[in-house]
């Protein structure tokens, strides 16, 4: 009696334990915590808040947290640096080249969407099919993507009427720019209960175990950043309809930032485990730190403090998590 309760006493996990568990079990409980917090912390220090301009402010750091996910979710340090570039990509194409061919319209999404999923393509086959550095290629595309902008065209390109226009302003007081960040997270929410979404977080969490399965671990990954790039190709809109111009300097504005929110999210940096809700709500809690720091006229490098002390948390904090669950498992 006495050896089976010694063993049932340490078989019990500890509260340390059990806390790392929760937190794997729901990833963005913190980073879900954090936002209201800040969002109600900024509606009392900001009586006129502007829901529908602060939405549409937010929606291209928004759309660039979730389009970094996959790459990160599928593992072996998926990190895609070349997502911010290849919104501002986006951008310049559709403004320089769609509009005056009469295709600035609706039509223009599936296009954009398209020139988003083939540069994700080409990083995913460079990264896999190489064995190049996901942080490598993407830092090479980075550069190329800038290149291209500027050389698309080196000033700003006007979008003129059209219909991108109205996401910032709303549609009968709905704002437009929240139906852009709903898109990927409606469709995540289905695909990650397909096949392809419970091979991703395998391929994730363990590859060679996710391969002795039977899954296609490289394509699965390069499918990852195709993911990621059609995602990026829908936040070209939310950044043009921000200025309602294409600013080729605009290439590295969300590079760090949503690295950054991706991590508060609770998606873990070694991949698989998270998902687009929790880097949403990172990306929001960012924005609104950095909505609070402007309104208080806090000085602009505490940001840059906060967006290193979030990441270096965040990699602890994942490291931990996916310990436990090796521990546990």
């Amino acid at each position: 009696m006495t050896i089976t309760q010694t063993a049932d006493t340490r078989q019990a996990p500890t509260a340390g334990t059990r806390f790392r568990l929760l937190l794997r079990k729901y990833y963005f409980a913190f980073a879900l915590a954090l936002f209201l917090a800040l969002l109600i912390t900024n509606l009392l220090v900001q009586r006129d808040f502007g829901w529908v301009q602060q939405v549409a402010v937010f929606a291209p750091l928004a759309l660039a947290a979730m389009a970094s996910t996959p790459a990160i979710l599928a593992g072996r340090g998926g990190i895609d640096l070349s997502i911010s570039p290849l919104m501002t990509f986006c951008s310049m194409v559709f403004a320089t080249w769609l509009i005056p061919l009469g295709l600035g319209g609706w039509p223009s999404v599936p296009l954009i969407l398209l020139l988003g999923a083939a540069v994700g393509l080409v990083n995913g086959l460079l990264t896999v099919l190489l064995r190049i550095p996901a942080v490598v290629v993407t830092l090479a595309m980075y550069f190329v993507l800038a290149g291209l902008s500027l050389r698309i065209s080196p000033s700003t390109v006007g979008i003129g009427d059209n219909w991108v226009g109205e996401i910032d302003t709303g549609i009968a007081g709905f704002p437009g720019a929240l139906v852009l960040i709903l898109v990927p997270v409606i469709a995540w929410a289905v695909l990650s209960r397909t096949l392809f979404g419970r091979q991703l977080f395998a391929v994730g969490g363990n590859d060679a175990t996710a391969l002795s399965s039977g899954v296609g671990v490289r394509s699965v990954r390069i499918a990852a950043f195709a993911l990621g790039g059609a995602i990026a190709g829908l936040g070209s809109f939310a950044l043009l309809s921000v200025v309602h111009v294409a600013d080729p300097g605009q290439s590295t504005a969300y590079t760090l930032l949503a690295i950054a929110s991706v991590a508060l999210g609770g998606t873990t940096l070694l991949g698989g485990r998270g998902g687009l809700l929790g880097s949403l709500l990172g990306a929001g809690s960012i924005f609104l730190v950095q909505s609070l720091l402007t309104v208080l006229k806090v000085p602009a490098q505490w940001l840059g403090l906060f967006y290193g002390g979030v990441l270096l948390v965040a990699v602890v904090v994942g490291a931990l998590i996916s310990r436990s669950g090796r521990t546990t498992s």
